[in-house]
Formats: structure tokens, sequence, C-alpha cells
């Protein structure tokens, strides 16, 4: 398939190990960002249905490298994205769809997936570059730049995708949540669906709640039409996870404040005892699935 890069050995030595699926299949994008001036792996998950004649809705995820196989992880698990699209799939539960899985590289990944914006607006920059970030500036936007302005491009241009708002979400954990978030947020005329799960509202312990007051202040302020958008919202109550919970209520009242109404445009999930783990977001992963790329028949 057109897309699909040959680099030079050096260069792939240096890629993340290759993913395999159980079911559908996975190709490597291998995608220069000039917004990043790096290199970035990108895992492509395709339905076994996939065709040149249909099109296919888009779900765009940060974390590419933990998605499918657990066997490649640094911590053996993974979402089983693949095990779960085809397992709703198959249940006519959602339509085939392509997974877009972007890696992280984990030195500057905490930088990347920082919601520039929010940060900036409240003064925090300084501050979280220094007890966060280790010195390493934020580049939010500059990630998501890249996703909106060269990957969703690439991608349009080398599969056959429904390229509208309505067909393209977005989806991660943790710092990944966060920016899921933030895209919705940021480029409202391109995600139609965000699915953030363990969400990391306070972006680090030694600046209190600060950061996570920062995100309240930009969620009032950015939040996307509720006429056109879905959010998705969950947490687990253990380990860093059990954090989270009074965040994503605030999150919630401010997004119901906004126009939003449960089982029309927003969900959300605790999942008691769950903790903060690729195993934890595998086992229910099929919620923001369905919530956001459900038949219409058989979305709850």
């Amino acid at each position: 398939m057109a897309g699909i890069l040959s680099i030079p050995s050096v260069i792939a030595s240096a890629m993340p190990a290759l993913q395999n699926a159980e079911c559908g299949k996975i190709e490597r994008e291998v995608i220069y960002s000039p917004q990043l001036n790096d290199s970035i792996a990108i895992d492509v998950w395709l339905p076994e249905s996939y065709n040149h004649e249909d099109s296919y809705p888009v779900l765009y995820m940060h974390d590419g490298q933990n998605l499918y196989d657990a066997s490649t992880t640094w911590n053996a698990q993974a979402w089983e994205m693949d095990r779960a699209a085809c397992r709703l799939i198959s249940q006519n539960g959602v339509m085939p769809f392509i997974i877009v899985g972007i890696h992280s590289d984990p030195a500057r990944r905490v930088s990347q997936l920082m919601p520039e914006q929010a940060v900036k607006d409240a003064g925090l920059d300084e501050l979280m570059s220094e007890v966060k970030l280790k010195g390493q500036p934020v580049m939010g936007d500059e990630y998501a730049a890249f996703v909106v302005e060269t990957l969703k491009p690439r991608i349009d241009s080398n599969y056959s995708t429904l390229k509208d708002r309505d067909n393209t979400f977005v989806m991660g954990s943790s710092m990944g949540g966060l920016m899921s978030l933030y895209l919705i947020s940021q480029y409202p005329e391109v995600f139609g669906g965000a699915g953030c799960l363990s969400t990391h509202w306070y972006g680090s312990l030694d600046a209190g709640d600060k950061f996570g007051n920062a995100m309240m202040d930009y969620v009032v302020n950015h939040l996307p039409d509720p006429e056109s958008h879905k959010l998705y919202f969950d947490h687990g109550t253990s380990t860093i996870d059990a954090y989270y919970g009074p965040w994503d209520t605030q999150a919630l009242l401010i997004a119901q404040k906004k126009g939003y109404k449960y089982g029309v445009n927003l969900d959300s999930y605790i999942d008691y005892g769950a903790p903060h783990e690729e195993s934890a977001w595998s086992a229910r992963v099929d919620r923001p699935l369905r919530f956001l790329l459900g038949n219409e028949s058989t979305h709850q």
C-alpha cells in the first residue's frame, strides 16, 4: 500500500518493534513531523473487511506502541485494540473503522502531550517545565499541529477514510487523555469525539492543584459545541487513578453546564478498583468505542 516507507537500516534499527494483530492488519508508517522535527512511527490498524471501495471512520490514538501487541511493550500489557475492534465489529456494535496509533517517545512524551494553551493561559509553563518536564519545553501545540496538519492528511491520502469531522475521533489515556481533550477543543472542525481515559488532570504532584485548576479553566473556555461533538471520561480508583475522581467530576459538571447531555453526547464511567495501566484500559475500552463509534441501532 502507498505510504509504507522504505527507511534506511540505521533508522529502522531504532524504530519500535513491529506489532502483530490477532485480527485485522497492522501497517507501519514512519512520518517526518516538521512541527516536532522528528520522525514518528505510526501503526495503522485496518479491519478485516478493509477495501478501497468503502470508506471508514478513523480513530487516532496516542501511545501507539501500547495498543495492539503485549509481547512488544515495556510492561507486557497492551490495550488489545485489534481484539476489541474486531469483537465490536462482529457484534455490529460499531461500524468497521481504522485505528491510527501514534507512537510516543518516552523522553519527550509528557512534553508533547501536555495541553500547551492551558498551561500558558495560567502562566504555568515555566513551573511545569521545571517540576514535570525536567527542563523540556511544553510542546503540546506542536504535537497537536502534527496530528492535524501532517498526519491526518497523510492518512486520508494513503487510506480509504471518511475525512469529515463526524467520522474522525481521538482517544488516549493519562497524558493521552489530556491531549485527546485538547485536540477536540483546539481543532473542533477536525474531531467529532474524544475518549479520555484515566485523564492525568493533576499534571504534577509538585505543582499541587495548579495544573488541575488550569485545565478546568481551559475546559470552561474551550469545550467544543455539544451539538456536534461527543466527550467520554473515565477513571479507576487505585494507584494514581485514585487522584482523578474529583477532577473528572468537575469536568463533567462543566460539560453539562455547556450543554452536554448524558446518553446523547456525554458519557463517563468509574472502574472501581482499576489501576493506571493498559490492562485496565483494555478491560473497559468497549465503552468509549461504542459511545464514539457505535451504530445508532446499538448505541447506548
